[in-house]
């Protein structure tokens, strides 16, 4: 073999070697699993997989988590801006979009927003870093989010969430509480379930919140209706087959609302009738619980279905 030949095999060995071994742009170092939903009275998020370890927050009944992998029992999940070990049985895993996450924000350079979760869907966009996105669900390791008034996915590990909108101060109408969702041995409909609601308004927006600490829309029906002596399902997709449907002209308060996505397929918020065309919800991380109106604009076009819970 001449120099010249053996520089060249050189060369695109070490290109090969350093094509491995290269960092990726992105600063994460993983792909997100799925979401889960607290099943028990209160779930410990642990330092590490172990029970003897060290307790780093604790969540209540019906918050959400993002699960980043699978370890044997443990789950490797995200919860109120911090990694952790939560034991699997006491999650309700979910490996399906249509989970309320809140925002997040880029944090890689100039990341491809494409129009399905995968490589292969075609790319509508490219994000700057920290631009911030709405978080609607996960499906196949990747974050379906509301960017630039588009509905797109981002691969998982170039979103980093839990930004905090100004907005998300405490409110001082916030109830005091442990966060333990009890359920109400008595089931109370219409007009209870409406004064239970009130109780919450002005309470803050919080990824994944179940409890008068913070609320995220599908949290604050379930901690409202649980209350009522309901048994809802902490997951949209499931809540939205509770109950019995009701056409949108008939109504009644304490009924349960849903809306679709803003592309029109699924569900991605719920919120609860309050009489006159309007509802409460807890709309965003850029709000607190509160009424809006269901006649016109965004949420009478993104109207979907009502269930009445008997």
């Amino acid at each position: 073999m001449t120099i010249l030949k053996r520089i060249s095999a050189l060369a695109l060995a070490l290109g090969l070697f350093l094509g491995v071994f290269a960092p990726t742009a992105s600063a994460a170092e993983e792909l997100v699993y799925g979401v889960g939903f607290v099943n028990a009275t209160s779930l410990n998020l642990r330092a590490e997989a172990s029970t003897t370890s060290s307790i780093l927050a604790t969540a209540p009944r019906g918050s959400c988590v993002v699960v980043l992998s699978k370890e044997e029992q443990w789950y490797k999940v995200s919860y109120d801006q911090q990694e952790g070990y939560m034991h699997g049985d006491y999650l309700q895993i979910s490996t399906q979009e249509g989970a309320d996450l809140g925002f997040g924000h880029v944090n890689g350079t100039e990341v491809n927003l494409r129009t399905g979760p995968g490589t292969d869907f075609t790319v509508v966009g490219r994000a700057s870093k920290n631009e911030s996105c709405q978080v609607l669900g996960i499906s196949s390791g990747w974050y379906k989010v509301l960017w630039r008034e588009k509905t797109c996915y981002i691969r998982s590990d170039y979103l980093t969430l839990g930004q905090a909108a100004p907005e998300d101060a405490e409110s001082d109408q916030s109830p005091a509480g442990s966060g333990t969702v009890a359920a109400s041995t008595e089931v109370v409909t219409g007009d209870g379930i409406l004064e239970e609601a009130k109780k919450y308004l002005g309470v803050r927006y919080v990824n994944g919140g179940a409890s008068p600490s913070g609320f995220d829309c599908s949290g604050f029906v379930y901690y409202v209706l649980r209350q009522c002596g309901h048994a809802p399902s902490r997951i949209l997709s499931e809540m939205v087959k509770q109950g019995v449907e009701v056409e949108k002209d008939a109504l009644e308060v304490g009924d349960v609302v849903f809306f679709s996505n803003t592309y029109g397929r699924g569900i991605s918020h719920v919120g609860i009738y309050s009489g006159g065309g309007q509802f409460i919800h807890a709309p965003n991380s850029r709000s607190t619980v509160s009424y809006s109106d269901l006649t016109s604009g965004y949420w009478s076009d993104h109207y979907y279905t009502a269930r009445r819970m008997g």
